[in-house]
């Protein structure tokens, strides 16, 4: 599939990237690494997310492609901030570009190391997660690897989207279930900012059952067991902390 491909290939170029891009200063570089690959007390693990939305890539597009408008994610207008202010006004981003604000407790600290959102898609984006903790659920992860890929389907009548992080967590089990979790809701979101119509099938939008590029259709689902079923909203903080409740009751349980 394009979309898996696409992975593939850029999880192999950040990892060369990385090492030349200038991590935001004031907490925001990644740990030195230990045997696990991972700093002493973190254990890595990995989340997928996948998801379509019945909308065109142009639509997603005017949605998610502006790295410092995270309003589909939760973040108020005007509360994501930059070390690259030329991108602001040309919204051209480029790795080394960095953003930075608060959420649920946690101050978050992202740069890209991959970006790219041609005309006709794929819209990619990979970046460094800092480290960073989350008080309510008591755990702590960072990512040098932290993707979102959104593909035109359907003949472009549909984007399907694939979040992946890599990461090193005090807790992979329950980081691994709440970055799941949001970033499905992240991705529901979209969805509905768009008008809240559900994806089913190629066929059902009149555009037979073949992706853009010829490939098979992706799943319309979260690859991962969808263990908060709420409506996706843009005020994440509140849902924030309903995920982390329902993950540590999980968890507990």
């Amino acid at each position: 599939m394009h979309t898996f491909s696409t992975l593939a290939l850029l999880t192999a170029a950040a990892t060369t990237t990385l090492a030349q891009v200038t991590i935001p200063a004031t907490n925001g570089s990644l740990p030195v690494a230990g045997a696990n690959g991972c700093a002493m007390g973190y254990y890595p693990g990995t989340s997928q997310v996948l998801f379509t939305v019945p909308y065109t890539y142009t639509q997603v597009l005017s949605i998610i492609g502006n790295y410092t408008n995270l309003t589909w994610s939760g973040s108020p207008d005007n509360s994501v901030t930059t070390n690259n202010t030329m991108a602001l006004t040309t919204n051209m981003w480029t790795p080394g570009s960095g953003r930075f604000y608060d959420i649920a407790g946690a101050h978050v600290i992202e740069t890209i190391t991959e970006y790219s959102k041609p005309a006709n898609g794929p819209y990619v984006e990979v970046h460094t997660l800092a480290p960073l903790s989350i008080p309510s659920a008591n755990v702590s992860f960072y990512g040098d690897f932290d993707a979102q890929v959104w593909t035109p389907i359907c003949n472009g009548m549909a984007t399907a989207s694939n979040f992946t992080i890599n990461f090193c967590a005090t807790n992979a089990t329950l980081a691994s279930g709440l970055l799941s979790m949001l970033h499905l809701t992240d991705a529901q979101t979209v969805g509905k900012f768009l008008g809240g119509q559900n994806y089913t099938s190629c066929a059902a939008l009149g555009a037979g059952s073949g992706m853009a590029n010829g490939t098979g259709v992706p799943s319309a689902t979260s690859s991962m067991p969808a263990m908060y079923t709420g409506a996706a909203s843009a005020a994440k903080v509140e849902g924030f902390a309903v995920v982390v409740l329902a993950m540590v009751a999980g968890y507990l349980l």
